[in-house]
């Protein structure tokens, strides 16, 4: 059982500090931010044309009832599930603390399957659980020993368990006949999975089977799974996410959150964003390209890239923060590890060719010299 954080403190996250950038004398327009894992595209037109219609002096509606709609629709086609089984939340983040309001409590233990996205421990340790950590190891690349981890869920019995599928950082994927034998064994012990699915549009080669068909097992009562709307859909500035598990449990979740959670310009955003497949294909098909071109440049630079099922990676750099420092300076942003408890690596996410040229060779002057 470990404590790799201080809980005082907010949980490390990618993405532009715009203080940082003030201190440094830069605006946030300068920087190309490598360090987050969206779809580096943008939106759809169509969002900013649903945004303009929002009518702002008029409350949204509480049930987000269209948006429901549109992701059972568009998200979960596949899959037949009542709308009682789906719930929005102000990003997936917000869904991760409402989660552990729900399932955790002093006395209770979460088991999280580590090195991942730190809000599951933050939260967890809010509301006063116990934190039981299975680490991946680096000499394995980070894949999990599904036997391990399976006899650690026996033997413990933890209230929850957070797996991130993709993960983050790692960009490590579960195939699904391994992660039904984690269900199982979550499910022959009474133990809610909660699976983090933020970034399965991003897994290549493109997966279609994901954990959401293992709801309509016959004891869903123990899965719950997690998605971002913002990472592939480029929305991260109105955060947007969904929870989907038995009507039973999204009741309990849904108990931990205010009225109005999601706002107006949100659900708008959601809708336009989920009704234009078209862009959504289109973008996160020239990604896959782009990730296949950035990731073999990287190697050929000589830089150790670590494999990744996803557009982002983790590279070897020996002093990450040192590297992050020296990127930023030249107005290039990546993911210093430190926080994952991997201070050589840093992560960086693909963008376009004429950005992702600037970084190599700005990495190929800043470790190899």
């Amino acid at each position: 059982m470990t404590d790799r954080h201080n809980t005082e403190q907010r949980v490390v996250h990618g993405a532009i500090d715009y203080g940082e950038l003030a201190r440094l004398g830069l605006h946030p327009s300068e920087v190309l931010d490598f360090s987050v894992n969206s779809n580096p595209y943008g939106p759809s037109p169509s969002v900013y044309e649903a945004l303009a219609q929002v009518v702002l002096d008029r409350y949204p509606d509480r049930d987000c009832l269209q948006l429901r709609r549109a992701i059972l629709e568009y998200e979960l086609a596949d899959v037949d599930l009542p709308a009682s089984s789906l719930l929005c939340g102000n990003g997936s983040s917000e869904l991760i603390w409402a989660v552990a309001r729900a399932f955790l409590a002093p006395g209770k233990k979460a088991m999280i399957v580590a090195p991942t996205f730190g809000e599951y421990h933050a939260a967890s340790l809010a509301v006063g659980a116990t934190i039981s950590e299975f680490r991946t190891e680096e000499t394995q690349q980070f894949q999990p020993d599904l036997s391990e981890l399976q006899a650690r869920i026996v033997r413990e019995q933890p209230a929850v368990v957070w797996l991130c599928n993709p993960n983050n950082p790692t960009g490590i994927w579960m195939e699904q006949e391994q992660l039904a034998q984690v269900f199982q064994t979550c499910s022959n012990v009474g133990i809610c999975l909660i699976v983090d699915e933020s970034y399965w549009r991003f897994v290549a080669p493109p997966v279609s089977c994901t954990a959401v068909a293992l709801l309509q097992e016959a004891a869903n009562e123990h899965l719950l799974v997690v998605r971002s709307l913002t990472k592939d859909f480029a929305l991260a500035s109105v955060r947007l996410g969904y929870i989907v598990g038995s009507p039973q449990r999204i009741k309990l979740v849904q108990r931990q959150l205010p009225s109005w959670n999601v706002n107006g310009l949100a659900q708008a955003a959601g809708v336009a964003a989920l009704a234009d497949r078209t862009h959504l294909a289109t973008t996160l098909s020239a990604l896959a390209v782009e990730r296949e071109a950035f990731f073999a440049a990287l190697q050929k630079a000589g830089l150790h890239v670590l494999p990744s099922h996803t557009h982002f990676c983790l590279i070897d750099v020996g002093d990450a923060q040192y590297v992050r420092q020296e990127l930023l300076m030249r107005r290039l942003l990546v993911r210093d590890c430190s926080s994952f408890c991997l201070p050589h690596y840093i992560r960086v996410a693909t963008r376009p060719a004429h950005e992702w040229r600037q970084l190599v060779q700005a990495l190929r002057e800043v470790v190899q010299s």
